[in-house]
C-alpha cells in the first residue's frame, strides 16, 4: 500500500512538474509576444527623428518593426513579391529595409553661347552647366528646347543598434527595441521615409 501511495505521489509530482514547465514556457512565449507587440506599436506610432549632422549631412532615427515570416508576407506583400523575384526565399530573410528618398535641387546656372558639331557642321546653341560636389547638371538649349543630364551622387549609411531598457555604468540589460539611423551625404537628398523590419523565426 505504501509503495502504491509513493508511486502515486511521484506520478503526481511528475505531472505537476510537466504542467509547470508547460505553463512557464507558455508564459515566456506570451511575454515575448507582448513585448514584440508593444515595440511594433511604439515603432509605428513614433515619427522619424531628423538629425542635422553637419552642413551637408542629414540623418533620420527610426525604430524597428519585428515581424514573423507570415506577418511579413501578409503586411508587406509587395516587398515579399519583389524579394522572391530577386531569387531569395522570404523565410531565409534576416531583415528587410526600405527607404524613400526625395531629390530636390534648385538649378542656378548661367546660360552661355556655344557650338556643337552635328554632321560635320557647327551649330550655334546655348549651354547650361552647374557642377559642385553634390550635383552635376549639364544642358544644351537648342531651338528653345533644353536637353540636359543631371547626376546627383548620394551615399546612404545605415547603423542598426540595440536600445536597452536599463543602463548602469557599462552594464546593459533588457532589450527595449532595435533602432536604425540612416544618413545621407547629399544636402539635396531628403530621406522621406525609412523602414527596417527584423524577420523573426517562430520557435
Amino acid at each position: 500500500m505504501k509503495r502504491i501511495v509513493n508511486r502515486a505521489v511521484l506520478i503526481g509530482f511528475a505531472l505537476f512538474a510537466v504542467a509547470t514547465l508547460i505553463l512557464w514556457r507558455h508564459s515566456v512565449k506570451m511575454t515575448r509576444e507582448r513585448d514584440r507587440y508593444r515595440q511594433n506599436t511604439e515603432a509605428l506610432l513614433t515619427d522619424m527623428r531628423r538629425i542635422q549632422v553637419d552642413s551637408t549631412r542629414m540623418a533620420v532615427d527610426v525604430k524597428t518593426l519585428r515581424l514573423t515570416v507570415s506577418e511579413f508576407e501578409e503586411y508587406r506583400a509587395q516587398d515579399a513579391k519583389l524579394i522572391r523575384r530577386l531569387g531569395v526565399r522570404v523565410k531565409d530573410l534576416e531583415a528587410a529595409a526600405r527607404h524613400h528618398l526625395l531629390v530636390e535641387a534648385p538649378i542656378v546656372a548661367p546660360v552661355r553661347d556655344s557650338v556643337i558639331a552635328r554632321d560635320t557642321v557647327f551649330v550655334p546653341v546655348q549651354s547650361v552647366e552647374m557642377i559642385n560636389p553634390h550635383i552635376e547638371f549639364k544642358g544644351v538649349i537648342e531651338d528653345s528646347v533644353l536637353t540636359a543630364d543631371v547626376r546627383i551622387p548620394v551615399t546612404l549609411n545605415q547603423a542598426v543598434f540595440v536600445e536597452y531598457r536599463h543602463k548602469f555604468l557599462w552594464w546593459r540589460w533588457k532589450v527595449k527595441g532595435v533602432r536604425q539611423i540612416i544618413t545621407s551625404d547629399n544636402p539635396y537628398v531628403e530621406i522621406e521615409y525609412s523602414e527596417y523590419i527584423r524577420i523573426e523565426k517562430k520557435k
